[in-house]
């Protein structure tokens, strides 16, 4: 897996930067609507992404309102980093091994980030969002917030954040 079938994927998948690192493209949003419990606003019911990380690339620590299930396509392992509200470190591997599963699930809320832990190669996935995406519900995890959530993952937490 080099970064040749990864250019190719980007070039195919019409595959675009994302802020939070890796490449994406929206692939779906439902004209279904719904409403999330506790609020009044309509909402898309989903949306779906492509997204691909290659190499060193990582997706930083953020958080949605949403819950979110990624699945495996192809390429590299990925690793997903899980930071609960209670401070608990929760990691998942999506991938064909055996060590891993062909989909993960993040509740919305839980800080969350995504790299190839070797590093080497591509990694192709969709996320699924629902009730579905929207920036405004996009928050980036602050380094300092998160160590004060988590100490016990400093490393991570400074290696895996943007700001």
């Amino acid at each position: 897996m080099n970064s040749a079938q990864a250019d190719n994927w980007i070039k195919h998948l019409r595959l675009k930067p994302h802020p939070e690192g890796g490449y994406y493209n929206e692939v779906f949003r439902s004209e279904q609507q719904v409403i999330r419990k506790g609020e009044s606003q309509l909402k898309n019911s989903c949306t779906s992404i492509h997204y691909l990380l290659q190499n060193a690339d990582f997706s930083s620590f953020h958080r949605l309102q949403s819950d979110e299930i990624w699945y495996f396509h192809v390429g590299s392992p990925l690793h997903i980093h899980i930071l609960r509200p209670d401070g608990q470190y929760e990691l998942k591997e999506l991938s064909i091994n055996e060590t891993g599963s062909l989909s993960v699930i993040i509740e919305a809320g839980m800080w969350f980030a995504a790299e190839i832990p070797s590093r080497l190669g591509f990694s192709l996935s969709s996320c699924v969002v629902a009730p579905g995406f929207e920036f405004s519900e996009f928050e980036l995890g602050e380094k300092e917030k998160l160590l004060e959530l988590c100490p016990t993952q400093a490393e991570l937490i400074e290696r895996l954040c943007l700001k």
